[in-house]
């Protein structure tokens, strides 16, 4: 028995071994050239860094060597003597790079450590997909071949983003890196982080500590039923809790970092607030509110008071930590799906409006988010927000819109000169269902998106002039969390739709075709997938 696995392994390790075609890069390069002949990666190979921006990507190479060849590379005593050799080079731009491989030697060229590393993926995705095995072999591969060819490549969008929703359903602190690791495998470089919402708290607030303890649990014998809607399948006889301390957060944000991918946190307020309002509701809702109201998602009492000061006094401490934990300019505010009836019997809204000449609720919106980038600008951050909050004046110009609707509001916040990254339901959210069909994980309302609905999706409409398109800064994908009650859901809800999301980012919209992807994603592509053991959605019809 041992025997004939044994032989099932080393055939597979042939197979997965056999040289890779050049044209099987996810996302396309910007300009590919085939070569002749192929460089054989071996243990005789010698590396030579002339920067210390590309530490971060010869690691990630000699990790996957270490454990899927059973060895790493040398290195060589000066530049001339290596066989894969990193070159700085100025002017390419800040994530470019050019790759070069020829059967005598590999050059990798960038001058930042995004670049470096972007080199590496399609490096990577040149080889064997064995290479992306993430379990130490016991028949490890000694050749890896590597086809001639040079590649020059840039990205079209300096923001190309993914988020995942550890709000409704947990996800641990493992599974976030890996799922931050495969992005930046894609050359994504914005993980967004929505980390607080009706359903959960999961961010460690050392100020608040009943976030955690309270807000974070739901079920059975907790403040919070476990039935939230929609989140209301999996085991409601169990208690569903979990959130990030301040050490996994740095450990999260450190791994993110040396895979050029930016962690963008979201703190969901005014709404979407009611694990935070059940933790804290003396500080965050007037006691003598008579207002009655649900949420879209059926959820009563799940708004922070805009006219208590404890409210803002509470915003200030949270984002004070939320900033010194992530390093990134901006943070994510939410602002959206305020329900329709909040604060409309709040005395502590009432007193607002007359003080500030405020004439309806939209309006206390309005003062609410500006106070709120207010406190975001004391701790050096900027603001990120749906859509909802685009029609606000008064926040700072650096603001950026997201527009999840569809492409209308991202359209109108560009003519108005305003930054905004498009992430429009019907073709980016991916907790809709790929097809239409009872069982299938997923939602409907803005689908059902498979993965040719969203590589059809073209951010810029040709009726949007330069001058007005350079406010489109990026595009960004969802993964709600409703209906991904385990790793392996979450992985089929988002692969291989994520493919076509970072092509979207960073190839040429000229040189998208949908043929030619799919030759790419359901080969090669899909490939890399099963070798990291990626749960995706196998269909004939993507």
């Amino acid at each position: 028995m041992k025997a004939s696995v044994a032989i099932f392994l080393l055939l597979w390790l042939l197979s997965a071994s056999a040289p890779a075609a050049v044209d099987t890069i996810i996302p396309r390069p910007m300009h590919l050239q085939k070569g002749d002949g192929a460089f054989l990666l071996t243990k005789e190979t010698r590396f030579f860094l002339e920067t210390p921006l590309a530490e971060n990507s010869l690691d990630y190479l000699q990790k996957q060597l270490s454990l899927n060849a059973g060895f790493t590379l040398g290195k060589a005593a000066k530049a001339e003597e290596s066989t894969l050799l990193f070159r700085h080079s100025t002017g390419l731009g800040n994530e470019a790079y050019r790759l070069q491989v020829t059967p005598e030697r590999v050059t990798l060229e960038a001058e930042s450590e995004a670049g470096f590393f972007y080199a590496m993926m399609s490096l990577m995705q040149l080889l064997p997909p064995a290479i992306w095995a993430q379990e130490k072999t016991d028949l490890p591969v000694k050749v890896w071949p590597l086809s001639a060819c040079t590649i020059e490549d840039a990205p079209r969008f300096a923001w190309r983003g993914m988020m995942l929703d550890s709000s409704r359903n947990f996800f641990s602190k493992d599974y976030v890196k890996t799922f931050i690791d495969r992005l930046a495998q894609h050359k994504i470089n914005t993980f967004h982080w929505h980390l607080t919402d009706d359903e959960g708290w999961r961010i460690e607030i050392k100020k608040y500590p009943l976030l955690t303890r309270i807000g974070a649990r739901r079920g059975p014998g907790t403040k919070l039923p476990f039935s939230l809607y929609p989140a209301m399948r999996g085991p409601k006889e169990e208690v569903q809790e979990g959130y990030y301390t301040r050490e996994d957060i740095r450990e999260i944000v450190a791994y993110a970092e040396k895979r050029s991918v930016r962690i963008l946190p979201e703190i969901d307020i005014p709404g979407h607030a009611k694990a935070a309002v059940t933790a804290y509701p003396k500080l965050l809702q007037e006691p003598h509110d008579k207002s009655r109201y649900t949420s879209v998602q059926k959820i009563s009492n799940n708004t922070i008071d805009a006219g208590l000061e404890s409210s803002y006094i509470f915003l200030d401490n949270v984002i004070r930590e939320v900033a010194a934990l992530f390093p990134f300019g901006y943070i994510h505010l939410g602002g959206d799906e305020i329900p329709k009836g909040a604060w409309r019997q709040s005395p502590a809204v009432a007193r607002l409006m007359q003080r500030e000449g405020l004439k309806n609720t939209r309006e206390v919106e309005g003062y609410f988010f500006r106070r709120m980038d207010a406190i975001l600008a004391k701790y050096e951050r900027k603001m990120v927000a749906w859509q909802e909050v685009g029609a606000h004046s008064g926040l700072r110009d650096d603001t950026i819109i997201m527009a999840w609707r569809g492409d209308g509001a991202g359209i109108k916040a560009a003519k108005n000169r305003r930054n905004v990254v498009m992430a429009p339901a019907q073709h980016l959210y991916f907790d809709q269902q790929y097809v239409r069909k009872k069982g299938e994980p997923g939602h409907t309302w803005a689908g059902p998106t498979d993965t040719k609905d969203a590589y059809a999706y073209r951010p810029l409409p040709a009726t949007l002039p330069p001058g007005q398109a350079s406010f489109v800064q990026g595009v960004h994908g969802c993964l709600w969390s409703e209906t991904a009650l385990n790793e392996s859901i979450a992985d089929y809800l988002a692969w291989p739709r994520i493919f076509a999301l970072a092509e979207i980012g960073w190839s040429d919209e000229k040189r998208r075709d949908w043929r030619e992807f799919k030759r790419r994603a359901f080969t090669a592509g899909i490939r890399r997938l099963e070798a990291q053991k990626i749960n995706y959605r196998r269909s004939k019809k993507h």
